[in-house]
């Protein structure tokens, strides 16, 4: 199982310990080269000192310059070996002669003697030469102990730092443990948001992404509870009515038998109208999974529908006309414009007499469209001309029988495409007009 938070810890204590070696690293260096310069300069004091002391004289029965001139700091380990020499004579020196003063040139240099490998400062005043040596390989042990000395407090704290990065990552992480928890002990049908005090700022987009889809899914389940609860009580009258006409067809003659059926056959279409305006509604909810919008081109589609409703409108001999722009698109899904389409043109026709007008005009707007449906039916109450757009609402003391979903549907549609739609009376209170606008929006 791959935690974040393990990862996290194992990638902050490998750089802790690279970070730190790579300093502990150049501290080593930097005091080694430090310590080696000090040594240096300390082998050039002294062999300045040695050649420039009055008491040369006397150097060879009872003074020791590498006794007297190395600090005391240094005094313990270091070994100086000194050769003074004076007109080609050695004069002095501290251990068994093992430098050819004539061939060791002056200043500092490494020489080999005895075996060893030694640092070597060379000073000459007049005819005086003054050979100052130190064991190589004891000053390199004793650089490099002081150095140890000096990096140890710095890969000691290695631990104590991984533990703080631990520490830190066990207090960062507590909000995520926290809603993690939160969301854990929920159970299925809690869906209220969640509340996580002071969360971070990364954090944040994550909580308001899980209310927004919990949101999201609790309008989802009361509009289904809503839809299977209308629907339910929708298909419970004609299923009971027809139940009782099969009832009556089963003790009635013939006429009856045939009235009975014929009322049947008109429940059975009512219903399966209803079913596919249901279904239709569901399909179109405004909630449901955004698919991706497209450019539709509205004056065919008309032309389309009103084909399609041929048979429809001819029976009642009715009038329509269709008054276009020359070119007019939206951003929309073809399918479900359609559907608008046809139902504002259904709904004209169901509510216009025989022998009536219905006039279609679709105007092309600097930012959008709108599209009325004109018709010469007997219009709608004022007090009803919000109510229509509810589902299962039907208009009283009309004669259609619908089912009360059609400008349901539109209303969806619409609200899903950012569009809107709205009903009006015609003045002559003898009509009405249904017009529906769309606009471009930016995010379009």
């Amino acid at each position: 199982m791959r935690s974040i938070r393990v990862e996290l810890a194992v990638y902050l204590s490998i750089a802790i310990v690279c970070i730190i070696g790579l300093l502990s690293f150049l501290s080593y260096q930097s005091t080694a080269d430090e310590l080696g310069e000090l040594y240096d300069a300390n082998l050039q004091h002294l062999a300045e000192t040695i050649i420039g002391s009055d008491q040369l004289a006397s150097l060879a029965t009872r003074y020791d310059p590498a006794k007297h001139s190395i600090p005391s700091k240094m005094r313990g380990e270091q070994d100086y070996l000194i050769q003074l020499q004076q007109q080609g004579k050695v004069i002095y020196q501290s251990h068994q002669r093992a430098f050819d003063v004539d061939t060791v040139r002056v200043g500092l240099s490494t020489q080999w003697a005895n075996q060893k490998r030694w640092q070597v400062f060379v000073a000459k005043r007049g005819d005086t030469i003054c050979v100052v040596a130190q064991d190589f390989k004891l000053r390199q042990r004793t650089i490099r102990e002081v150095a140890i000395h000096l990096i140890i407090p710095q890969l000691l704290i290695v631990p104590f730092l991984i533990l703080g990065a631990l520490l830190v990552i066990r207090k960062t992480f507590k909000p995520l443990l926290a809603l993690s928890s939160e969301i854990d002990i929920r159970r299925a049908d809690q869906l209220t948001p969640l509340t996580i005090a002071q969360p971070p700022d990364e954090l944040k987009p994550i909580i308001q992404a899980l209310n927004g889809w919990m949101q999201r899914v609790s309008n989802a389940i009361a509009m289904q509870k809503r839809f299977t609860g209308d629907a339910a009580h929708e298909l419970r009258t004609p299923v009971t009515a027809l139940k009782l006409q099969i009832s009556a067809m089963q003790h009635g003659d013939k006429a009856e038998l045939d009235h009975c059926l014929q009322q049947a056959q008109g429940g059975v279409a009512r219903m399966e109208r209803l079913v596919h305006q249901l279904l239709t509604l569901a399909k179109v909810d405004p909630d449901a999974r955004q698919q991706e919008m497209q450019s539709v081109h509205l004056n065919p589609l008309v032309i389309k529908v009103l084909n399609d409703l041929g048979p429809l409108y001819r029976k009642k001999q009715l009038d329509i006309g269709f008054t276009r722009a020359d070119e007019v698109t939206m951003m929309g899904l073809q399918d479900e414009v359609e559907v608008l389409l046809n139902n504002l043109i259904v709904n004209a026709i169901h509510y216009t007499p025989v022998h009536g007008v219905i006039n279609l005009s679709l105007t092309a707007l600097a930012d959008g469209l709108r599209f009325e449906v004109e018709d010469s039916g007997p219009g709608i109450d004022p007090d009803a001309l919000e109510k229509v757009f509810d589902r299962f609402y039907r208009v009283e003391q009309s004669e259609i029988m619908g089912s009360g979903l059609g400008l349901a549907i539109v209303k969806e549609i619409a609200l899903k495409h950012q569009a809107s739609v709205r009903l009006e009376n015609k003045p002559s209170h003898s009509g009405l007009i249904v017009i529906f606008e769309y606009r471009v929006h930016s995010s379009q």
